[in-house]
């Protein structure tokens, strides 16, 4: 069987990445030495479990934009993913500016990662730095997270031209027929890498997928409606949610933190078929996807969640929650415009704050 392979230009910072991740063992609680096999999905899913089950446990990784603002004089660490243009209009003071593909190596070479109280992935709206920050969490870097809504909860600008565009509602399209997960269980779906060791095919799979298209993980709500036989579709929400409103036709529901474990309803879905994921706005789905696209099943996140097609179903209740895009979400707080003292480099930025200490 054929097996994925670095390029000769990716081989030689892949084999820093794996000399230095092996030297942190404080990430990783176990590392179970496993021999190469041609489907290395439930060794990894093994290795996720064991060190933490992060997506079954304490997922979503999600912050708010007011809970970011009060501890920036705090040793944290804030990197923009966004677009070169979108950072040099306005930008959180001290972020460093780096492509989603970028960040593995800038974890390993250019900072003392886990030396920060927090390091904060920002975005337009959530959706990518959500998944940033599912797929670092996964590498066993606990301190990592996401802000919800993005810079649009962090400026009322950024929210003219973000999430203030993103909610919609497509009622035609829902329905409040329940629909039960297929019985049954599926094989797992397939990883294959050169890798050995737990932390190593993680690390292989995360460079993999990062080095995509950030967005190759995202799909809109109205691109899923044109094919949506072609989909398994996923409601990542509580059982009483599903129930009590509408959700998209043939729709299953999973109950976050719980079901996608082995032994419950992972094993449900069926690899090759591609599957659709939303949850309330799009960022803890964003990190289930994560998950699963490290497993290898084709997974996609959809934008914006039930924000983005259901937004005003929503009651009155929920609409005072985080879990709704309202005025209550939007902030005025303080950006910077243009590159600053180096933070919009993507390589050994001059700014970096930087803590002492390190992984023993």
């Amino acid at each position: 069987m054929k097996r994925t392979t670095i390029t000769n230009a990716l081989m030689p910072v892949f084999l820093v990445l794996l000399f230095l991740l092996g030297g942190c063992s404080s990430k990783d609680t176990t590392d179970v030495n496993m021999p190469l096999a041609e489907n290395q999905s439930a060794s990894l899913l093994t290795y996720f479990q064991e060190n933490g089950d992060f997506i079954n446990t304490t997922a979503p990784a999600i912050m708010t934009a007011a809970e970011l603002n009060g501890m920036l004089s705090r040793n944290i660490l804030i990197i923009d993913l966004r677009s070169q243009e979108d950072f040099d209009a306005g930008h959180i003071e001290g972020a460093v500016r780096l492509a989603p593909g970028d960040v593995p190596a800038f974890f390993e070479n250019d900072v003392d990662a886990l030396s920060f109280e927090r390091i904060v992935f920002v975005c337009n709206r959530g959706q990518i730095s959500s998944y940033v920050a599912g797929i670092m969490r996964l590498l066993g870097y606990g301190n990592t997270w996401a802000v919800r809504y993005g810079m649009s909860a962090w400026s009322r600008e950024a929210a003219a031209s973000g999430w203030d565009k993103a909610t919609g509602d497509y009622p035609e399209r829902l329905t409040s027929e329940d629909s039960a997960p297929p019985g049954g269980k599926n094989e797992p779906a397939v990883v294959s890498t050169e890798a050995g060791t737990g932390s190593e095919i993680a690390l292989q799979r995360a460079m993999q997928l990062l080095s995509m298209d950030p967005a190759a993980h995202l799909i809109s709500y109205s691109d899923l409606m044109k094919e949506v036989d072609k989909y398994t579709i996923v409601a990542y929400v509580p059982a009483d949610w599903y129930q009590q409103m509408k959700h998209p036709e043939g729709a299953i529901q999973f109950t976050p933190k719980a079901s996608l474990g082995a032994e419950v309803e992972l094993y449900k879905l069926m690899p090759g078929k591609p599957v659709a994921v939303y949850c309330f706005n799009g960022h803890h789905s964003a990190q289930a996807v994560a998950y699963l696209r490290m497993l290898g099943y084709d997974a996609y996140s959809v934008t914006y969640g039930a924000n983005g097609f259901m937004h005003s179903a929503f009651s009155r209740e929920e609409q005072a929650t985080s879990r709704y895009w309202s005025d209550l979400q939007k902030n005025s707080f303080p950006v910077k415009k243009g590159r600053g003292d180096g933070s919009g480099q993507t390589n050994k930025p001059a700014v970096v704050k930087q803590a002492q200490g390190g992984c023993a």
